[in-house]
């Protein structure tokens, strides 16, 4: 005797039902979405974590420096000599700045590809992972910053020529006292322009890395984000240059932890070597660019009041007073405090370098969370975004693989075949009552 149950392996399972079967089997697959994260303003505190990335550390450590060298070999004002129109120089330093724009955004990029990675897609870059998503992404990179100072400077050249043609004596400075309404109007239309550019400056490396589109796609999105909440972005970039001063002076306090400690030794070699320390990584610094003198006061921020008399100045650690001879002599310990003082002193290059690279990261990742919290919509609603279009294919096939396997696959051929009219007329009939009153079928006589 064969077995006619649908699956012999389970005498208990109960045999599928052809109609349920071939419903499941023809449903169409709802297409699933993650559920968004709700960003705020409160999300910026965590940007100091964000920043802690060694790697992007590294990569802002190197921007810092190749933006302060290219400053360097700025030719300076007065380029072609005394009689040099002013114009002119403001022109070569405003192109000059766009380089350095472009360098920053070409690094914070790369940085924020992979801080993209760890906010949204939860996941952890390779530094060769990282550079073929940051490829796809380098025209953008240039062409949007290129643009955005292209139209700043473009009406800053228009209210040049006006003010060009409004020097003309009698008719120029008619026109200029008849017309200054409209000249008020269009500086204040440049002033608003530049404080757009300014915070777009501040998110736009996060948008190039969230939203894979064109360049100029980019740029819009750009002035949308920054349109759409400008107070949201002001208070978010206050807030982030707050976290900037108290990260820059947690980060370099603790170079200046040891600069205090110190100066209370009884010995004053150790305090030669800090500040020979503090001369070669100043120097350095300064030699590289003027403006990044300033990372010789930092590290004295939490330590100000002890270590600063000391600063600079070495003739408390080159001169000791001998108690046999009961005269102030030299150190003979200056020659070595000078070597002790150049390695730690090169230790200070480093250690300051990756301080800035943090701080430069956490620049950038306050850009990222601001971007999240003030245009998140555009991240999960948009279906030309490569990521969550690739997310919501596997998803897709997923729950394809699993209704293919609730389809009646082990269902007899005959079991799934739809019920024939033959079977449909063996049908029990429901039995009709017929009422009470009525007449009744009048009987058959009987047989005699």
């Amino acid at each position: 005797m064969t077995d006619t149950t649908p699956n012999a392996a389970d005498p208990t399972a109960k045999p599928a039902d052809p109609a349920v079967a071939g419903a499941a089997k023809d449903a169409p697959v709802e297409e699933w979405k993650p559920e968004p994260r709700q960003w705020s303003w409160k999300d910026l505190f965590t940007a100091p974590m964000l920043a802690f990335k060694p790697k992007c550390m590294l990569i802002m450590a190197v921007t810092v420096f190749v933006i302060a060298l290219w400053y360097k070999i700025f030719p300076g004002p007065l380029v072609f000599g005394d009689k040099t129109p002013a114009f002119i120089d403001g022109t070569i330093a405003y192109l000059w700045n766009i380089v350095a724009l472009i360098i920053f955004s070409l690094a914070a990029t790369l940085v924020a590809t992979f801080m993209k990675a760890d906010l949204l897609d939860d996941e952890f870059l390779t530094f060769a992972e990282a550079l073929g998503q940051w490829k796809g992404r380098i025209l953008s990179a240039i062409l949007v910053p290129l643009f955005l100072c292209g139209v700043y400077g473009g009406f800053l050249a228009l209210l040049a020529g006006c003010q060009l043609f409004a020097s003309i004596p009698y008719v120029g400075t008619a026109l200029y006292a008849l017309l200054y309404p409209l000249g008020v109007l269009l500086g204040l239309f440049i002033v608003l322009l530049g404080i757009a550019v300014a915070l777009a400056i501040f998110v736009f490396p996060a948008i190039i890395a969230i939203r894979k589109h064109g360049w100029f796609d980019n740029v819009v999105d750009t002035f949308e984000a920054v349109g759409t909440k400008p107070h949201v972005l002001v208070g978010s970039a206050i807030l982030t240059v707050i976290l900037l001063y108290v990260g820059a002076g947690i980060t370099f306090g603790a170079m200046g932890q040891l600069r205090t400690g110190a100066t209370y030794m009884p010995s004053q070699d150790l305090n030669a070597t800090e500040s020979r320390a503090d001369d070669v990584r100043n120097r350095a610094f300064t030699w590289l660019n003027p403006a990044l003198g300033i990372v010789g006061n930092l590290d004295t921020w939490i330590s100000r009041s002890s270590s600063e008399p000391n600063r600079g100045n070495n003739a408390a650690a080159r001169f000791q007073f001998n108690a046999d001879t009961g005269q102030i002599e030299e150190s003979s310990t200056e020659g070595w405090s000078n070597i002790t003082g150049t390695v730690t002193g090169i230790w200070k290059i480093i250690f300051s370098a990756i301080f800035l690279g943090y701080l430069g990261n956490l620049f950038i990742g306050g850009g990222m969370l601001t971007y999240l919290a003030v245009r998140e919509d555009d991240y999960w609603d948009d279906e030309d975004l490569e990521d969550l279009d690739k997310l919501a294919k596997e998803l897709e096939d997923e729950a394809k693989a699993e209704a293919a396997k609730v389809s009646p696959e082990k269902v007899s051929p005959e079991a799934a075949k739809p019920a024939t009219p033959a079977a449909a007329a063996v049908t029990p009939v429901p039995k009709v009552e017929t009422p009470a009153d009525a007449p009744k079928p009048p009987e058959p006589p009987k047989a005699e």
